[in-house]
């Protein structure tokens, strides 16, 4: 607690010192700003974002930074409170001249906050692989991964490639689960198909509840789980226990390890989508040089795919300040932003252009196996 009241109050004085310089930036700072959860029921999912970028700020501040500046970043807690987020990036960007936003986790965007970006001239580029009403034409919102529409059209196309024809979404009520089913839909049209068993799912109710209407003739030859944990963990495993014959097929909110751990080998099967690479793909330089400097960064192996996100995002940032020169200016970032179409952040390749604010289409496939590991 010690050590981080101190790294608090260090960001605290370069933000205080940021406004003299202008746009976030001194001689040797460039300062980022976040707002995101560091308390309440989405305080794991901050922290976790949080810690990858600054596992990758830590190595790349270690080895000089960018045209000799460190790359800082400054989080305000919201308490994944929607009105709080809002009134952070409003100081951020308002009263403490941050360079960019950064990081922001789903729980601390709104369509405030994203219009606040708009009318500024402050560019956000976001670790977390949020909703596609982040990046309508116009908006300096970038993210580095797909969103949860694209991973889960991308999911249909696949399994409809295989000959999969009837299936179901199970998915949270409300607007951005209406959203999913509407992308769901959309790509099955695009294959011909037509039949979605559309499924909000009431958390109020026990799974086995639910399975039925999941489960009901005729029977679905793919069964799409798009919820959090602990939710999707619990529901795969009364599908299961159901004797269904369906492909379960849990989309990136379910969280792979976590729900691989919680199911162990009653999951032998299920199938985990994720918009990052595999965290034991190790072969892959960023996801070796990820795990080593958030080893060094939190002293633990606490490894997600949200802060390998995160720490992909960073490098992305480091990447696009270091092409805005030795002068950055936030035009310079946009311009190296929307310039950036065929970046290697290590095996993981983002493109960017001046309409295209989503960084990589690409989605990734694991599975549980009769152990209850997880295969890629």
């Amino acid at each position: 607690m010690i050590a981080l009241a101190r790294i608090l109050a260090g960001l605290w004085l370069l933000l205080l010192c940021a406004p003299a310089w202008g746009q976030g930036v001194t001689p040797r700072t460039v300062v980022l700003g976040q707002s995101a959860p560091l308390s309440g029921p989405q305080q794991a999912a901050g922290e976790s974002i949080r810690n990858g970028a600054l596992a990758y700020l830590r190595r790349l501040n270690e080895a000089g930074g960018v045209h000799g500046r460190r790359i800082e970043l400054a989080t305000f807690d919201d308490g994944g409170d929607p009105a709080r987020a809002l009134a952070n990036t409003r100081r951020l960007i308002e009263e403490f001249g941050v360079f960019a936003l950064f990081g922001y986790p789903q729980a601390s965007l709104s369509t405030e906050v994203l219009d606040l970006v708009q009318r500024s001239d402050v560019t956000l580029l976001s670790a977390e692989c949020g909703g596609r009403e982040a990046r309508p034409p116009g908006r300096p919102v970038y993210t580095v991964c797909p969103d949860a529409a694209s991973e889960l059209a991308g999911l249909v196309d696949d399994y409809a490639q295989l000959g999969q024809r009837r299936f179901a979404l199970v998915r949270l009520d409300g607007e951005g689960g209406a959203g999913l089913a509407a992308a769901a839909r959309a790509a099955l049209a695009r294959r011909g198909l037509v039949e979605l068993r559309d499924v909000p799912y009431d958390l109020g109710r026990t799974p086995d509840a639910e399975v039925s209407r999941i489960l009901q003739a005729p029977s679905p030859d793919v069964v799409l789980v798009a919820l959090p944990q602990p939710p999707a963990a619990a529901l795969l495993r009364e599908l299961r226990r159901a004797g269904s014959r369906a492909q379960l097929v849990a989309t990136s909110l379910a969280d792979a390890m976590a729900a691989a751990r919680a199911l162990g080998r009653e999951g032998a099967g299920v199938v985990f989508s994720q918009p990052v690479p595999p965290l034991s793909q190790i072969s892959l330089p960023i996801v070796s040089d990820y795990r080593a400097a958030f080893r060094v960064e939190t002293g633990g192996e606490d490894y997600s795919p949200a802060s390998l996100a995160a720490y992909i995002a960073a490098k992305v940032m480091a990447e696009a300040v270091r092409r805005a020169g030795p002068a950055p200016t936030r035009e310079r970032l946009a311009q190296s932003l929307a310039a950036m179409n065929d970046y290697d952040a290590g095996g993981y390749v983002v493109r960017f252009s001046r309409t295209r604010r989503e960084g990589s289409a690409r989605v990734y496939l694991q599975s549980i196996d009769r152990e209850g590991g997880l295969l890629h």
